[in-house]
């Protein structure tokens, strides 16, 4: 949804509760779909254990999210498959307001974060990655959203939509950075 109006807390609480039963616009695969734009956005955020450890916490809190200036509904939703959260960001003067449900969780000893699935009236029809992992001391986070307009007035901004799109996933990435260096 787009509007010209911040949405309250509780709108987003309605917003979200409207679409709990509802089924992902486009569900996560191997190979985008037909269509689709994927990009992946990578970087470094920290080294060893401590870092790690700070970055998965990073992903618990939604701190990707919050430090780029996304309101998460609700803000302490847990990472676990089946979760929706709502959310809202302002763009260019205006609000979005979109929720999303996680369809895959990954928790292994070196590599942590999940997959989230857009639900219908979200302005991206797709899926987004958050994952970080640690390599020879080495912790990485890792974005990649898989995406397509979903309503119309983003199909007809799409060069614009894109950039906007790339200005998430920087400020998604500078904000995990700023997370975990604490």
């Amino acid at each position: 949804m787009i509007s010209v109006r911040r949405p309250s807390t509780e709108d987003l609480v309605r917003y979200r509760e409207e679409r709990l039963e509802t089924e992902p616009t486009c569900l996560p695969a191997d190979q985008p779909p037909r269509g689709f734009h994927r990009e992946v956005y990578r970087a470094v955020v920290g080294e060893g254990p401590d870092a790690f450890a700070r970055a998965r916490l990073g992903i618990d809190q939604w701190a990707a999210q919050i430090g780029s200036g996304f309101e998460i509904v609700p803000v302490d939703a847990p990472i676990v498959e089946g979760a929706v959260v709502a959310f809202s960001t302002q763009q260019m003067g205006l609000w979005i307001v979109a929720a999303c449900r996680i369809e895959t969780v990954v928790d292994e000893p070196n590599r942590y974060g999940f997959v989230y699935a857009t639900l219908p009236d979200h302005p991206e029809c797709g899926y987004e990655s958050f994952m970080v992992s640690e390599a020879d001391g080495v912790v990485t986070y890792e974005l990649e959203p898989v995406s397509k307009p979903g309503v119309p007035i983003v199909w007809l901004g799409a060069p614009v939509t894109r950039l906007l799109q790339r200005n998430a996933a920087h400020g998604y990435v500078a904000a995990m950075t700023r997370f975990v260096a604490g």
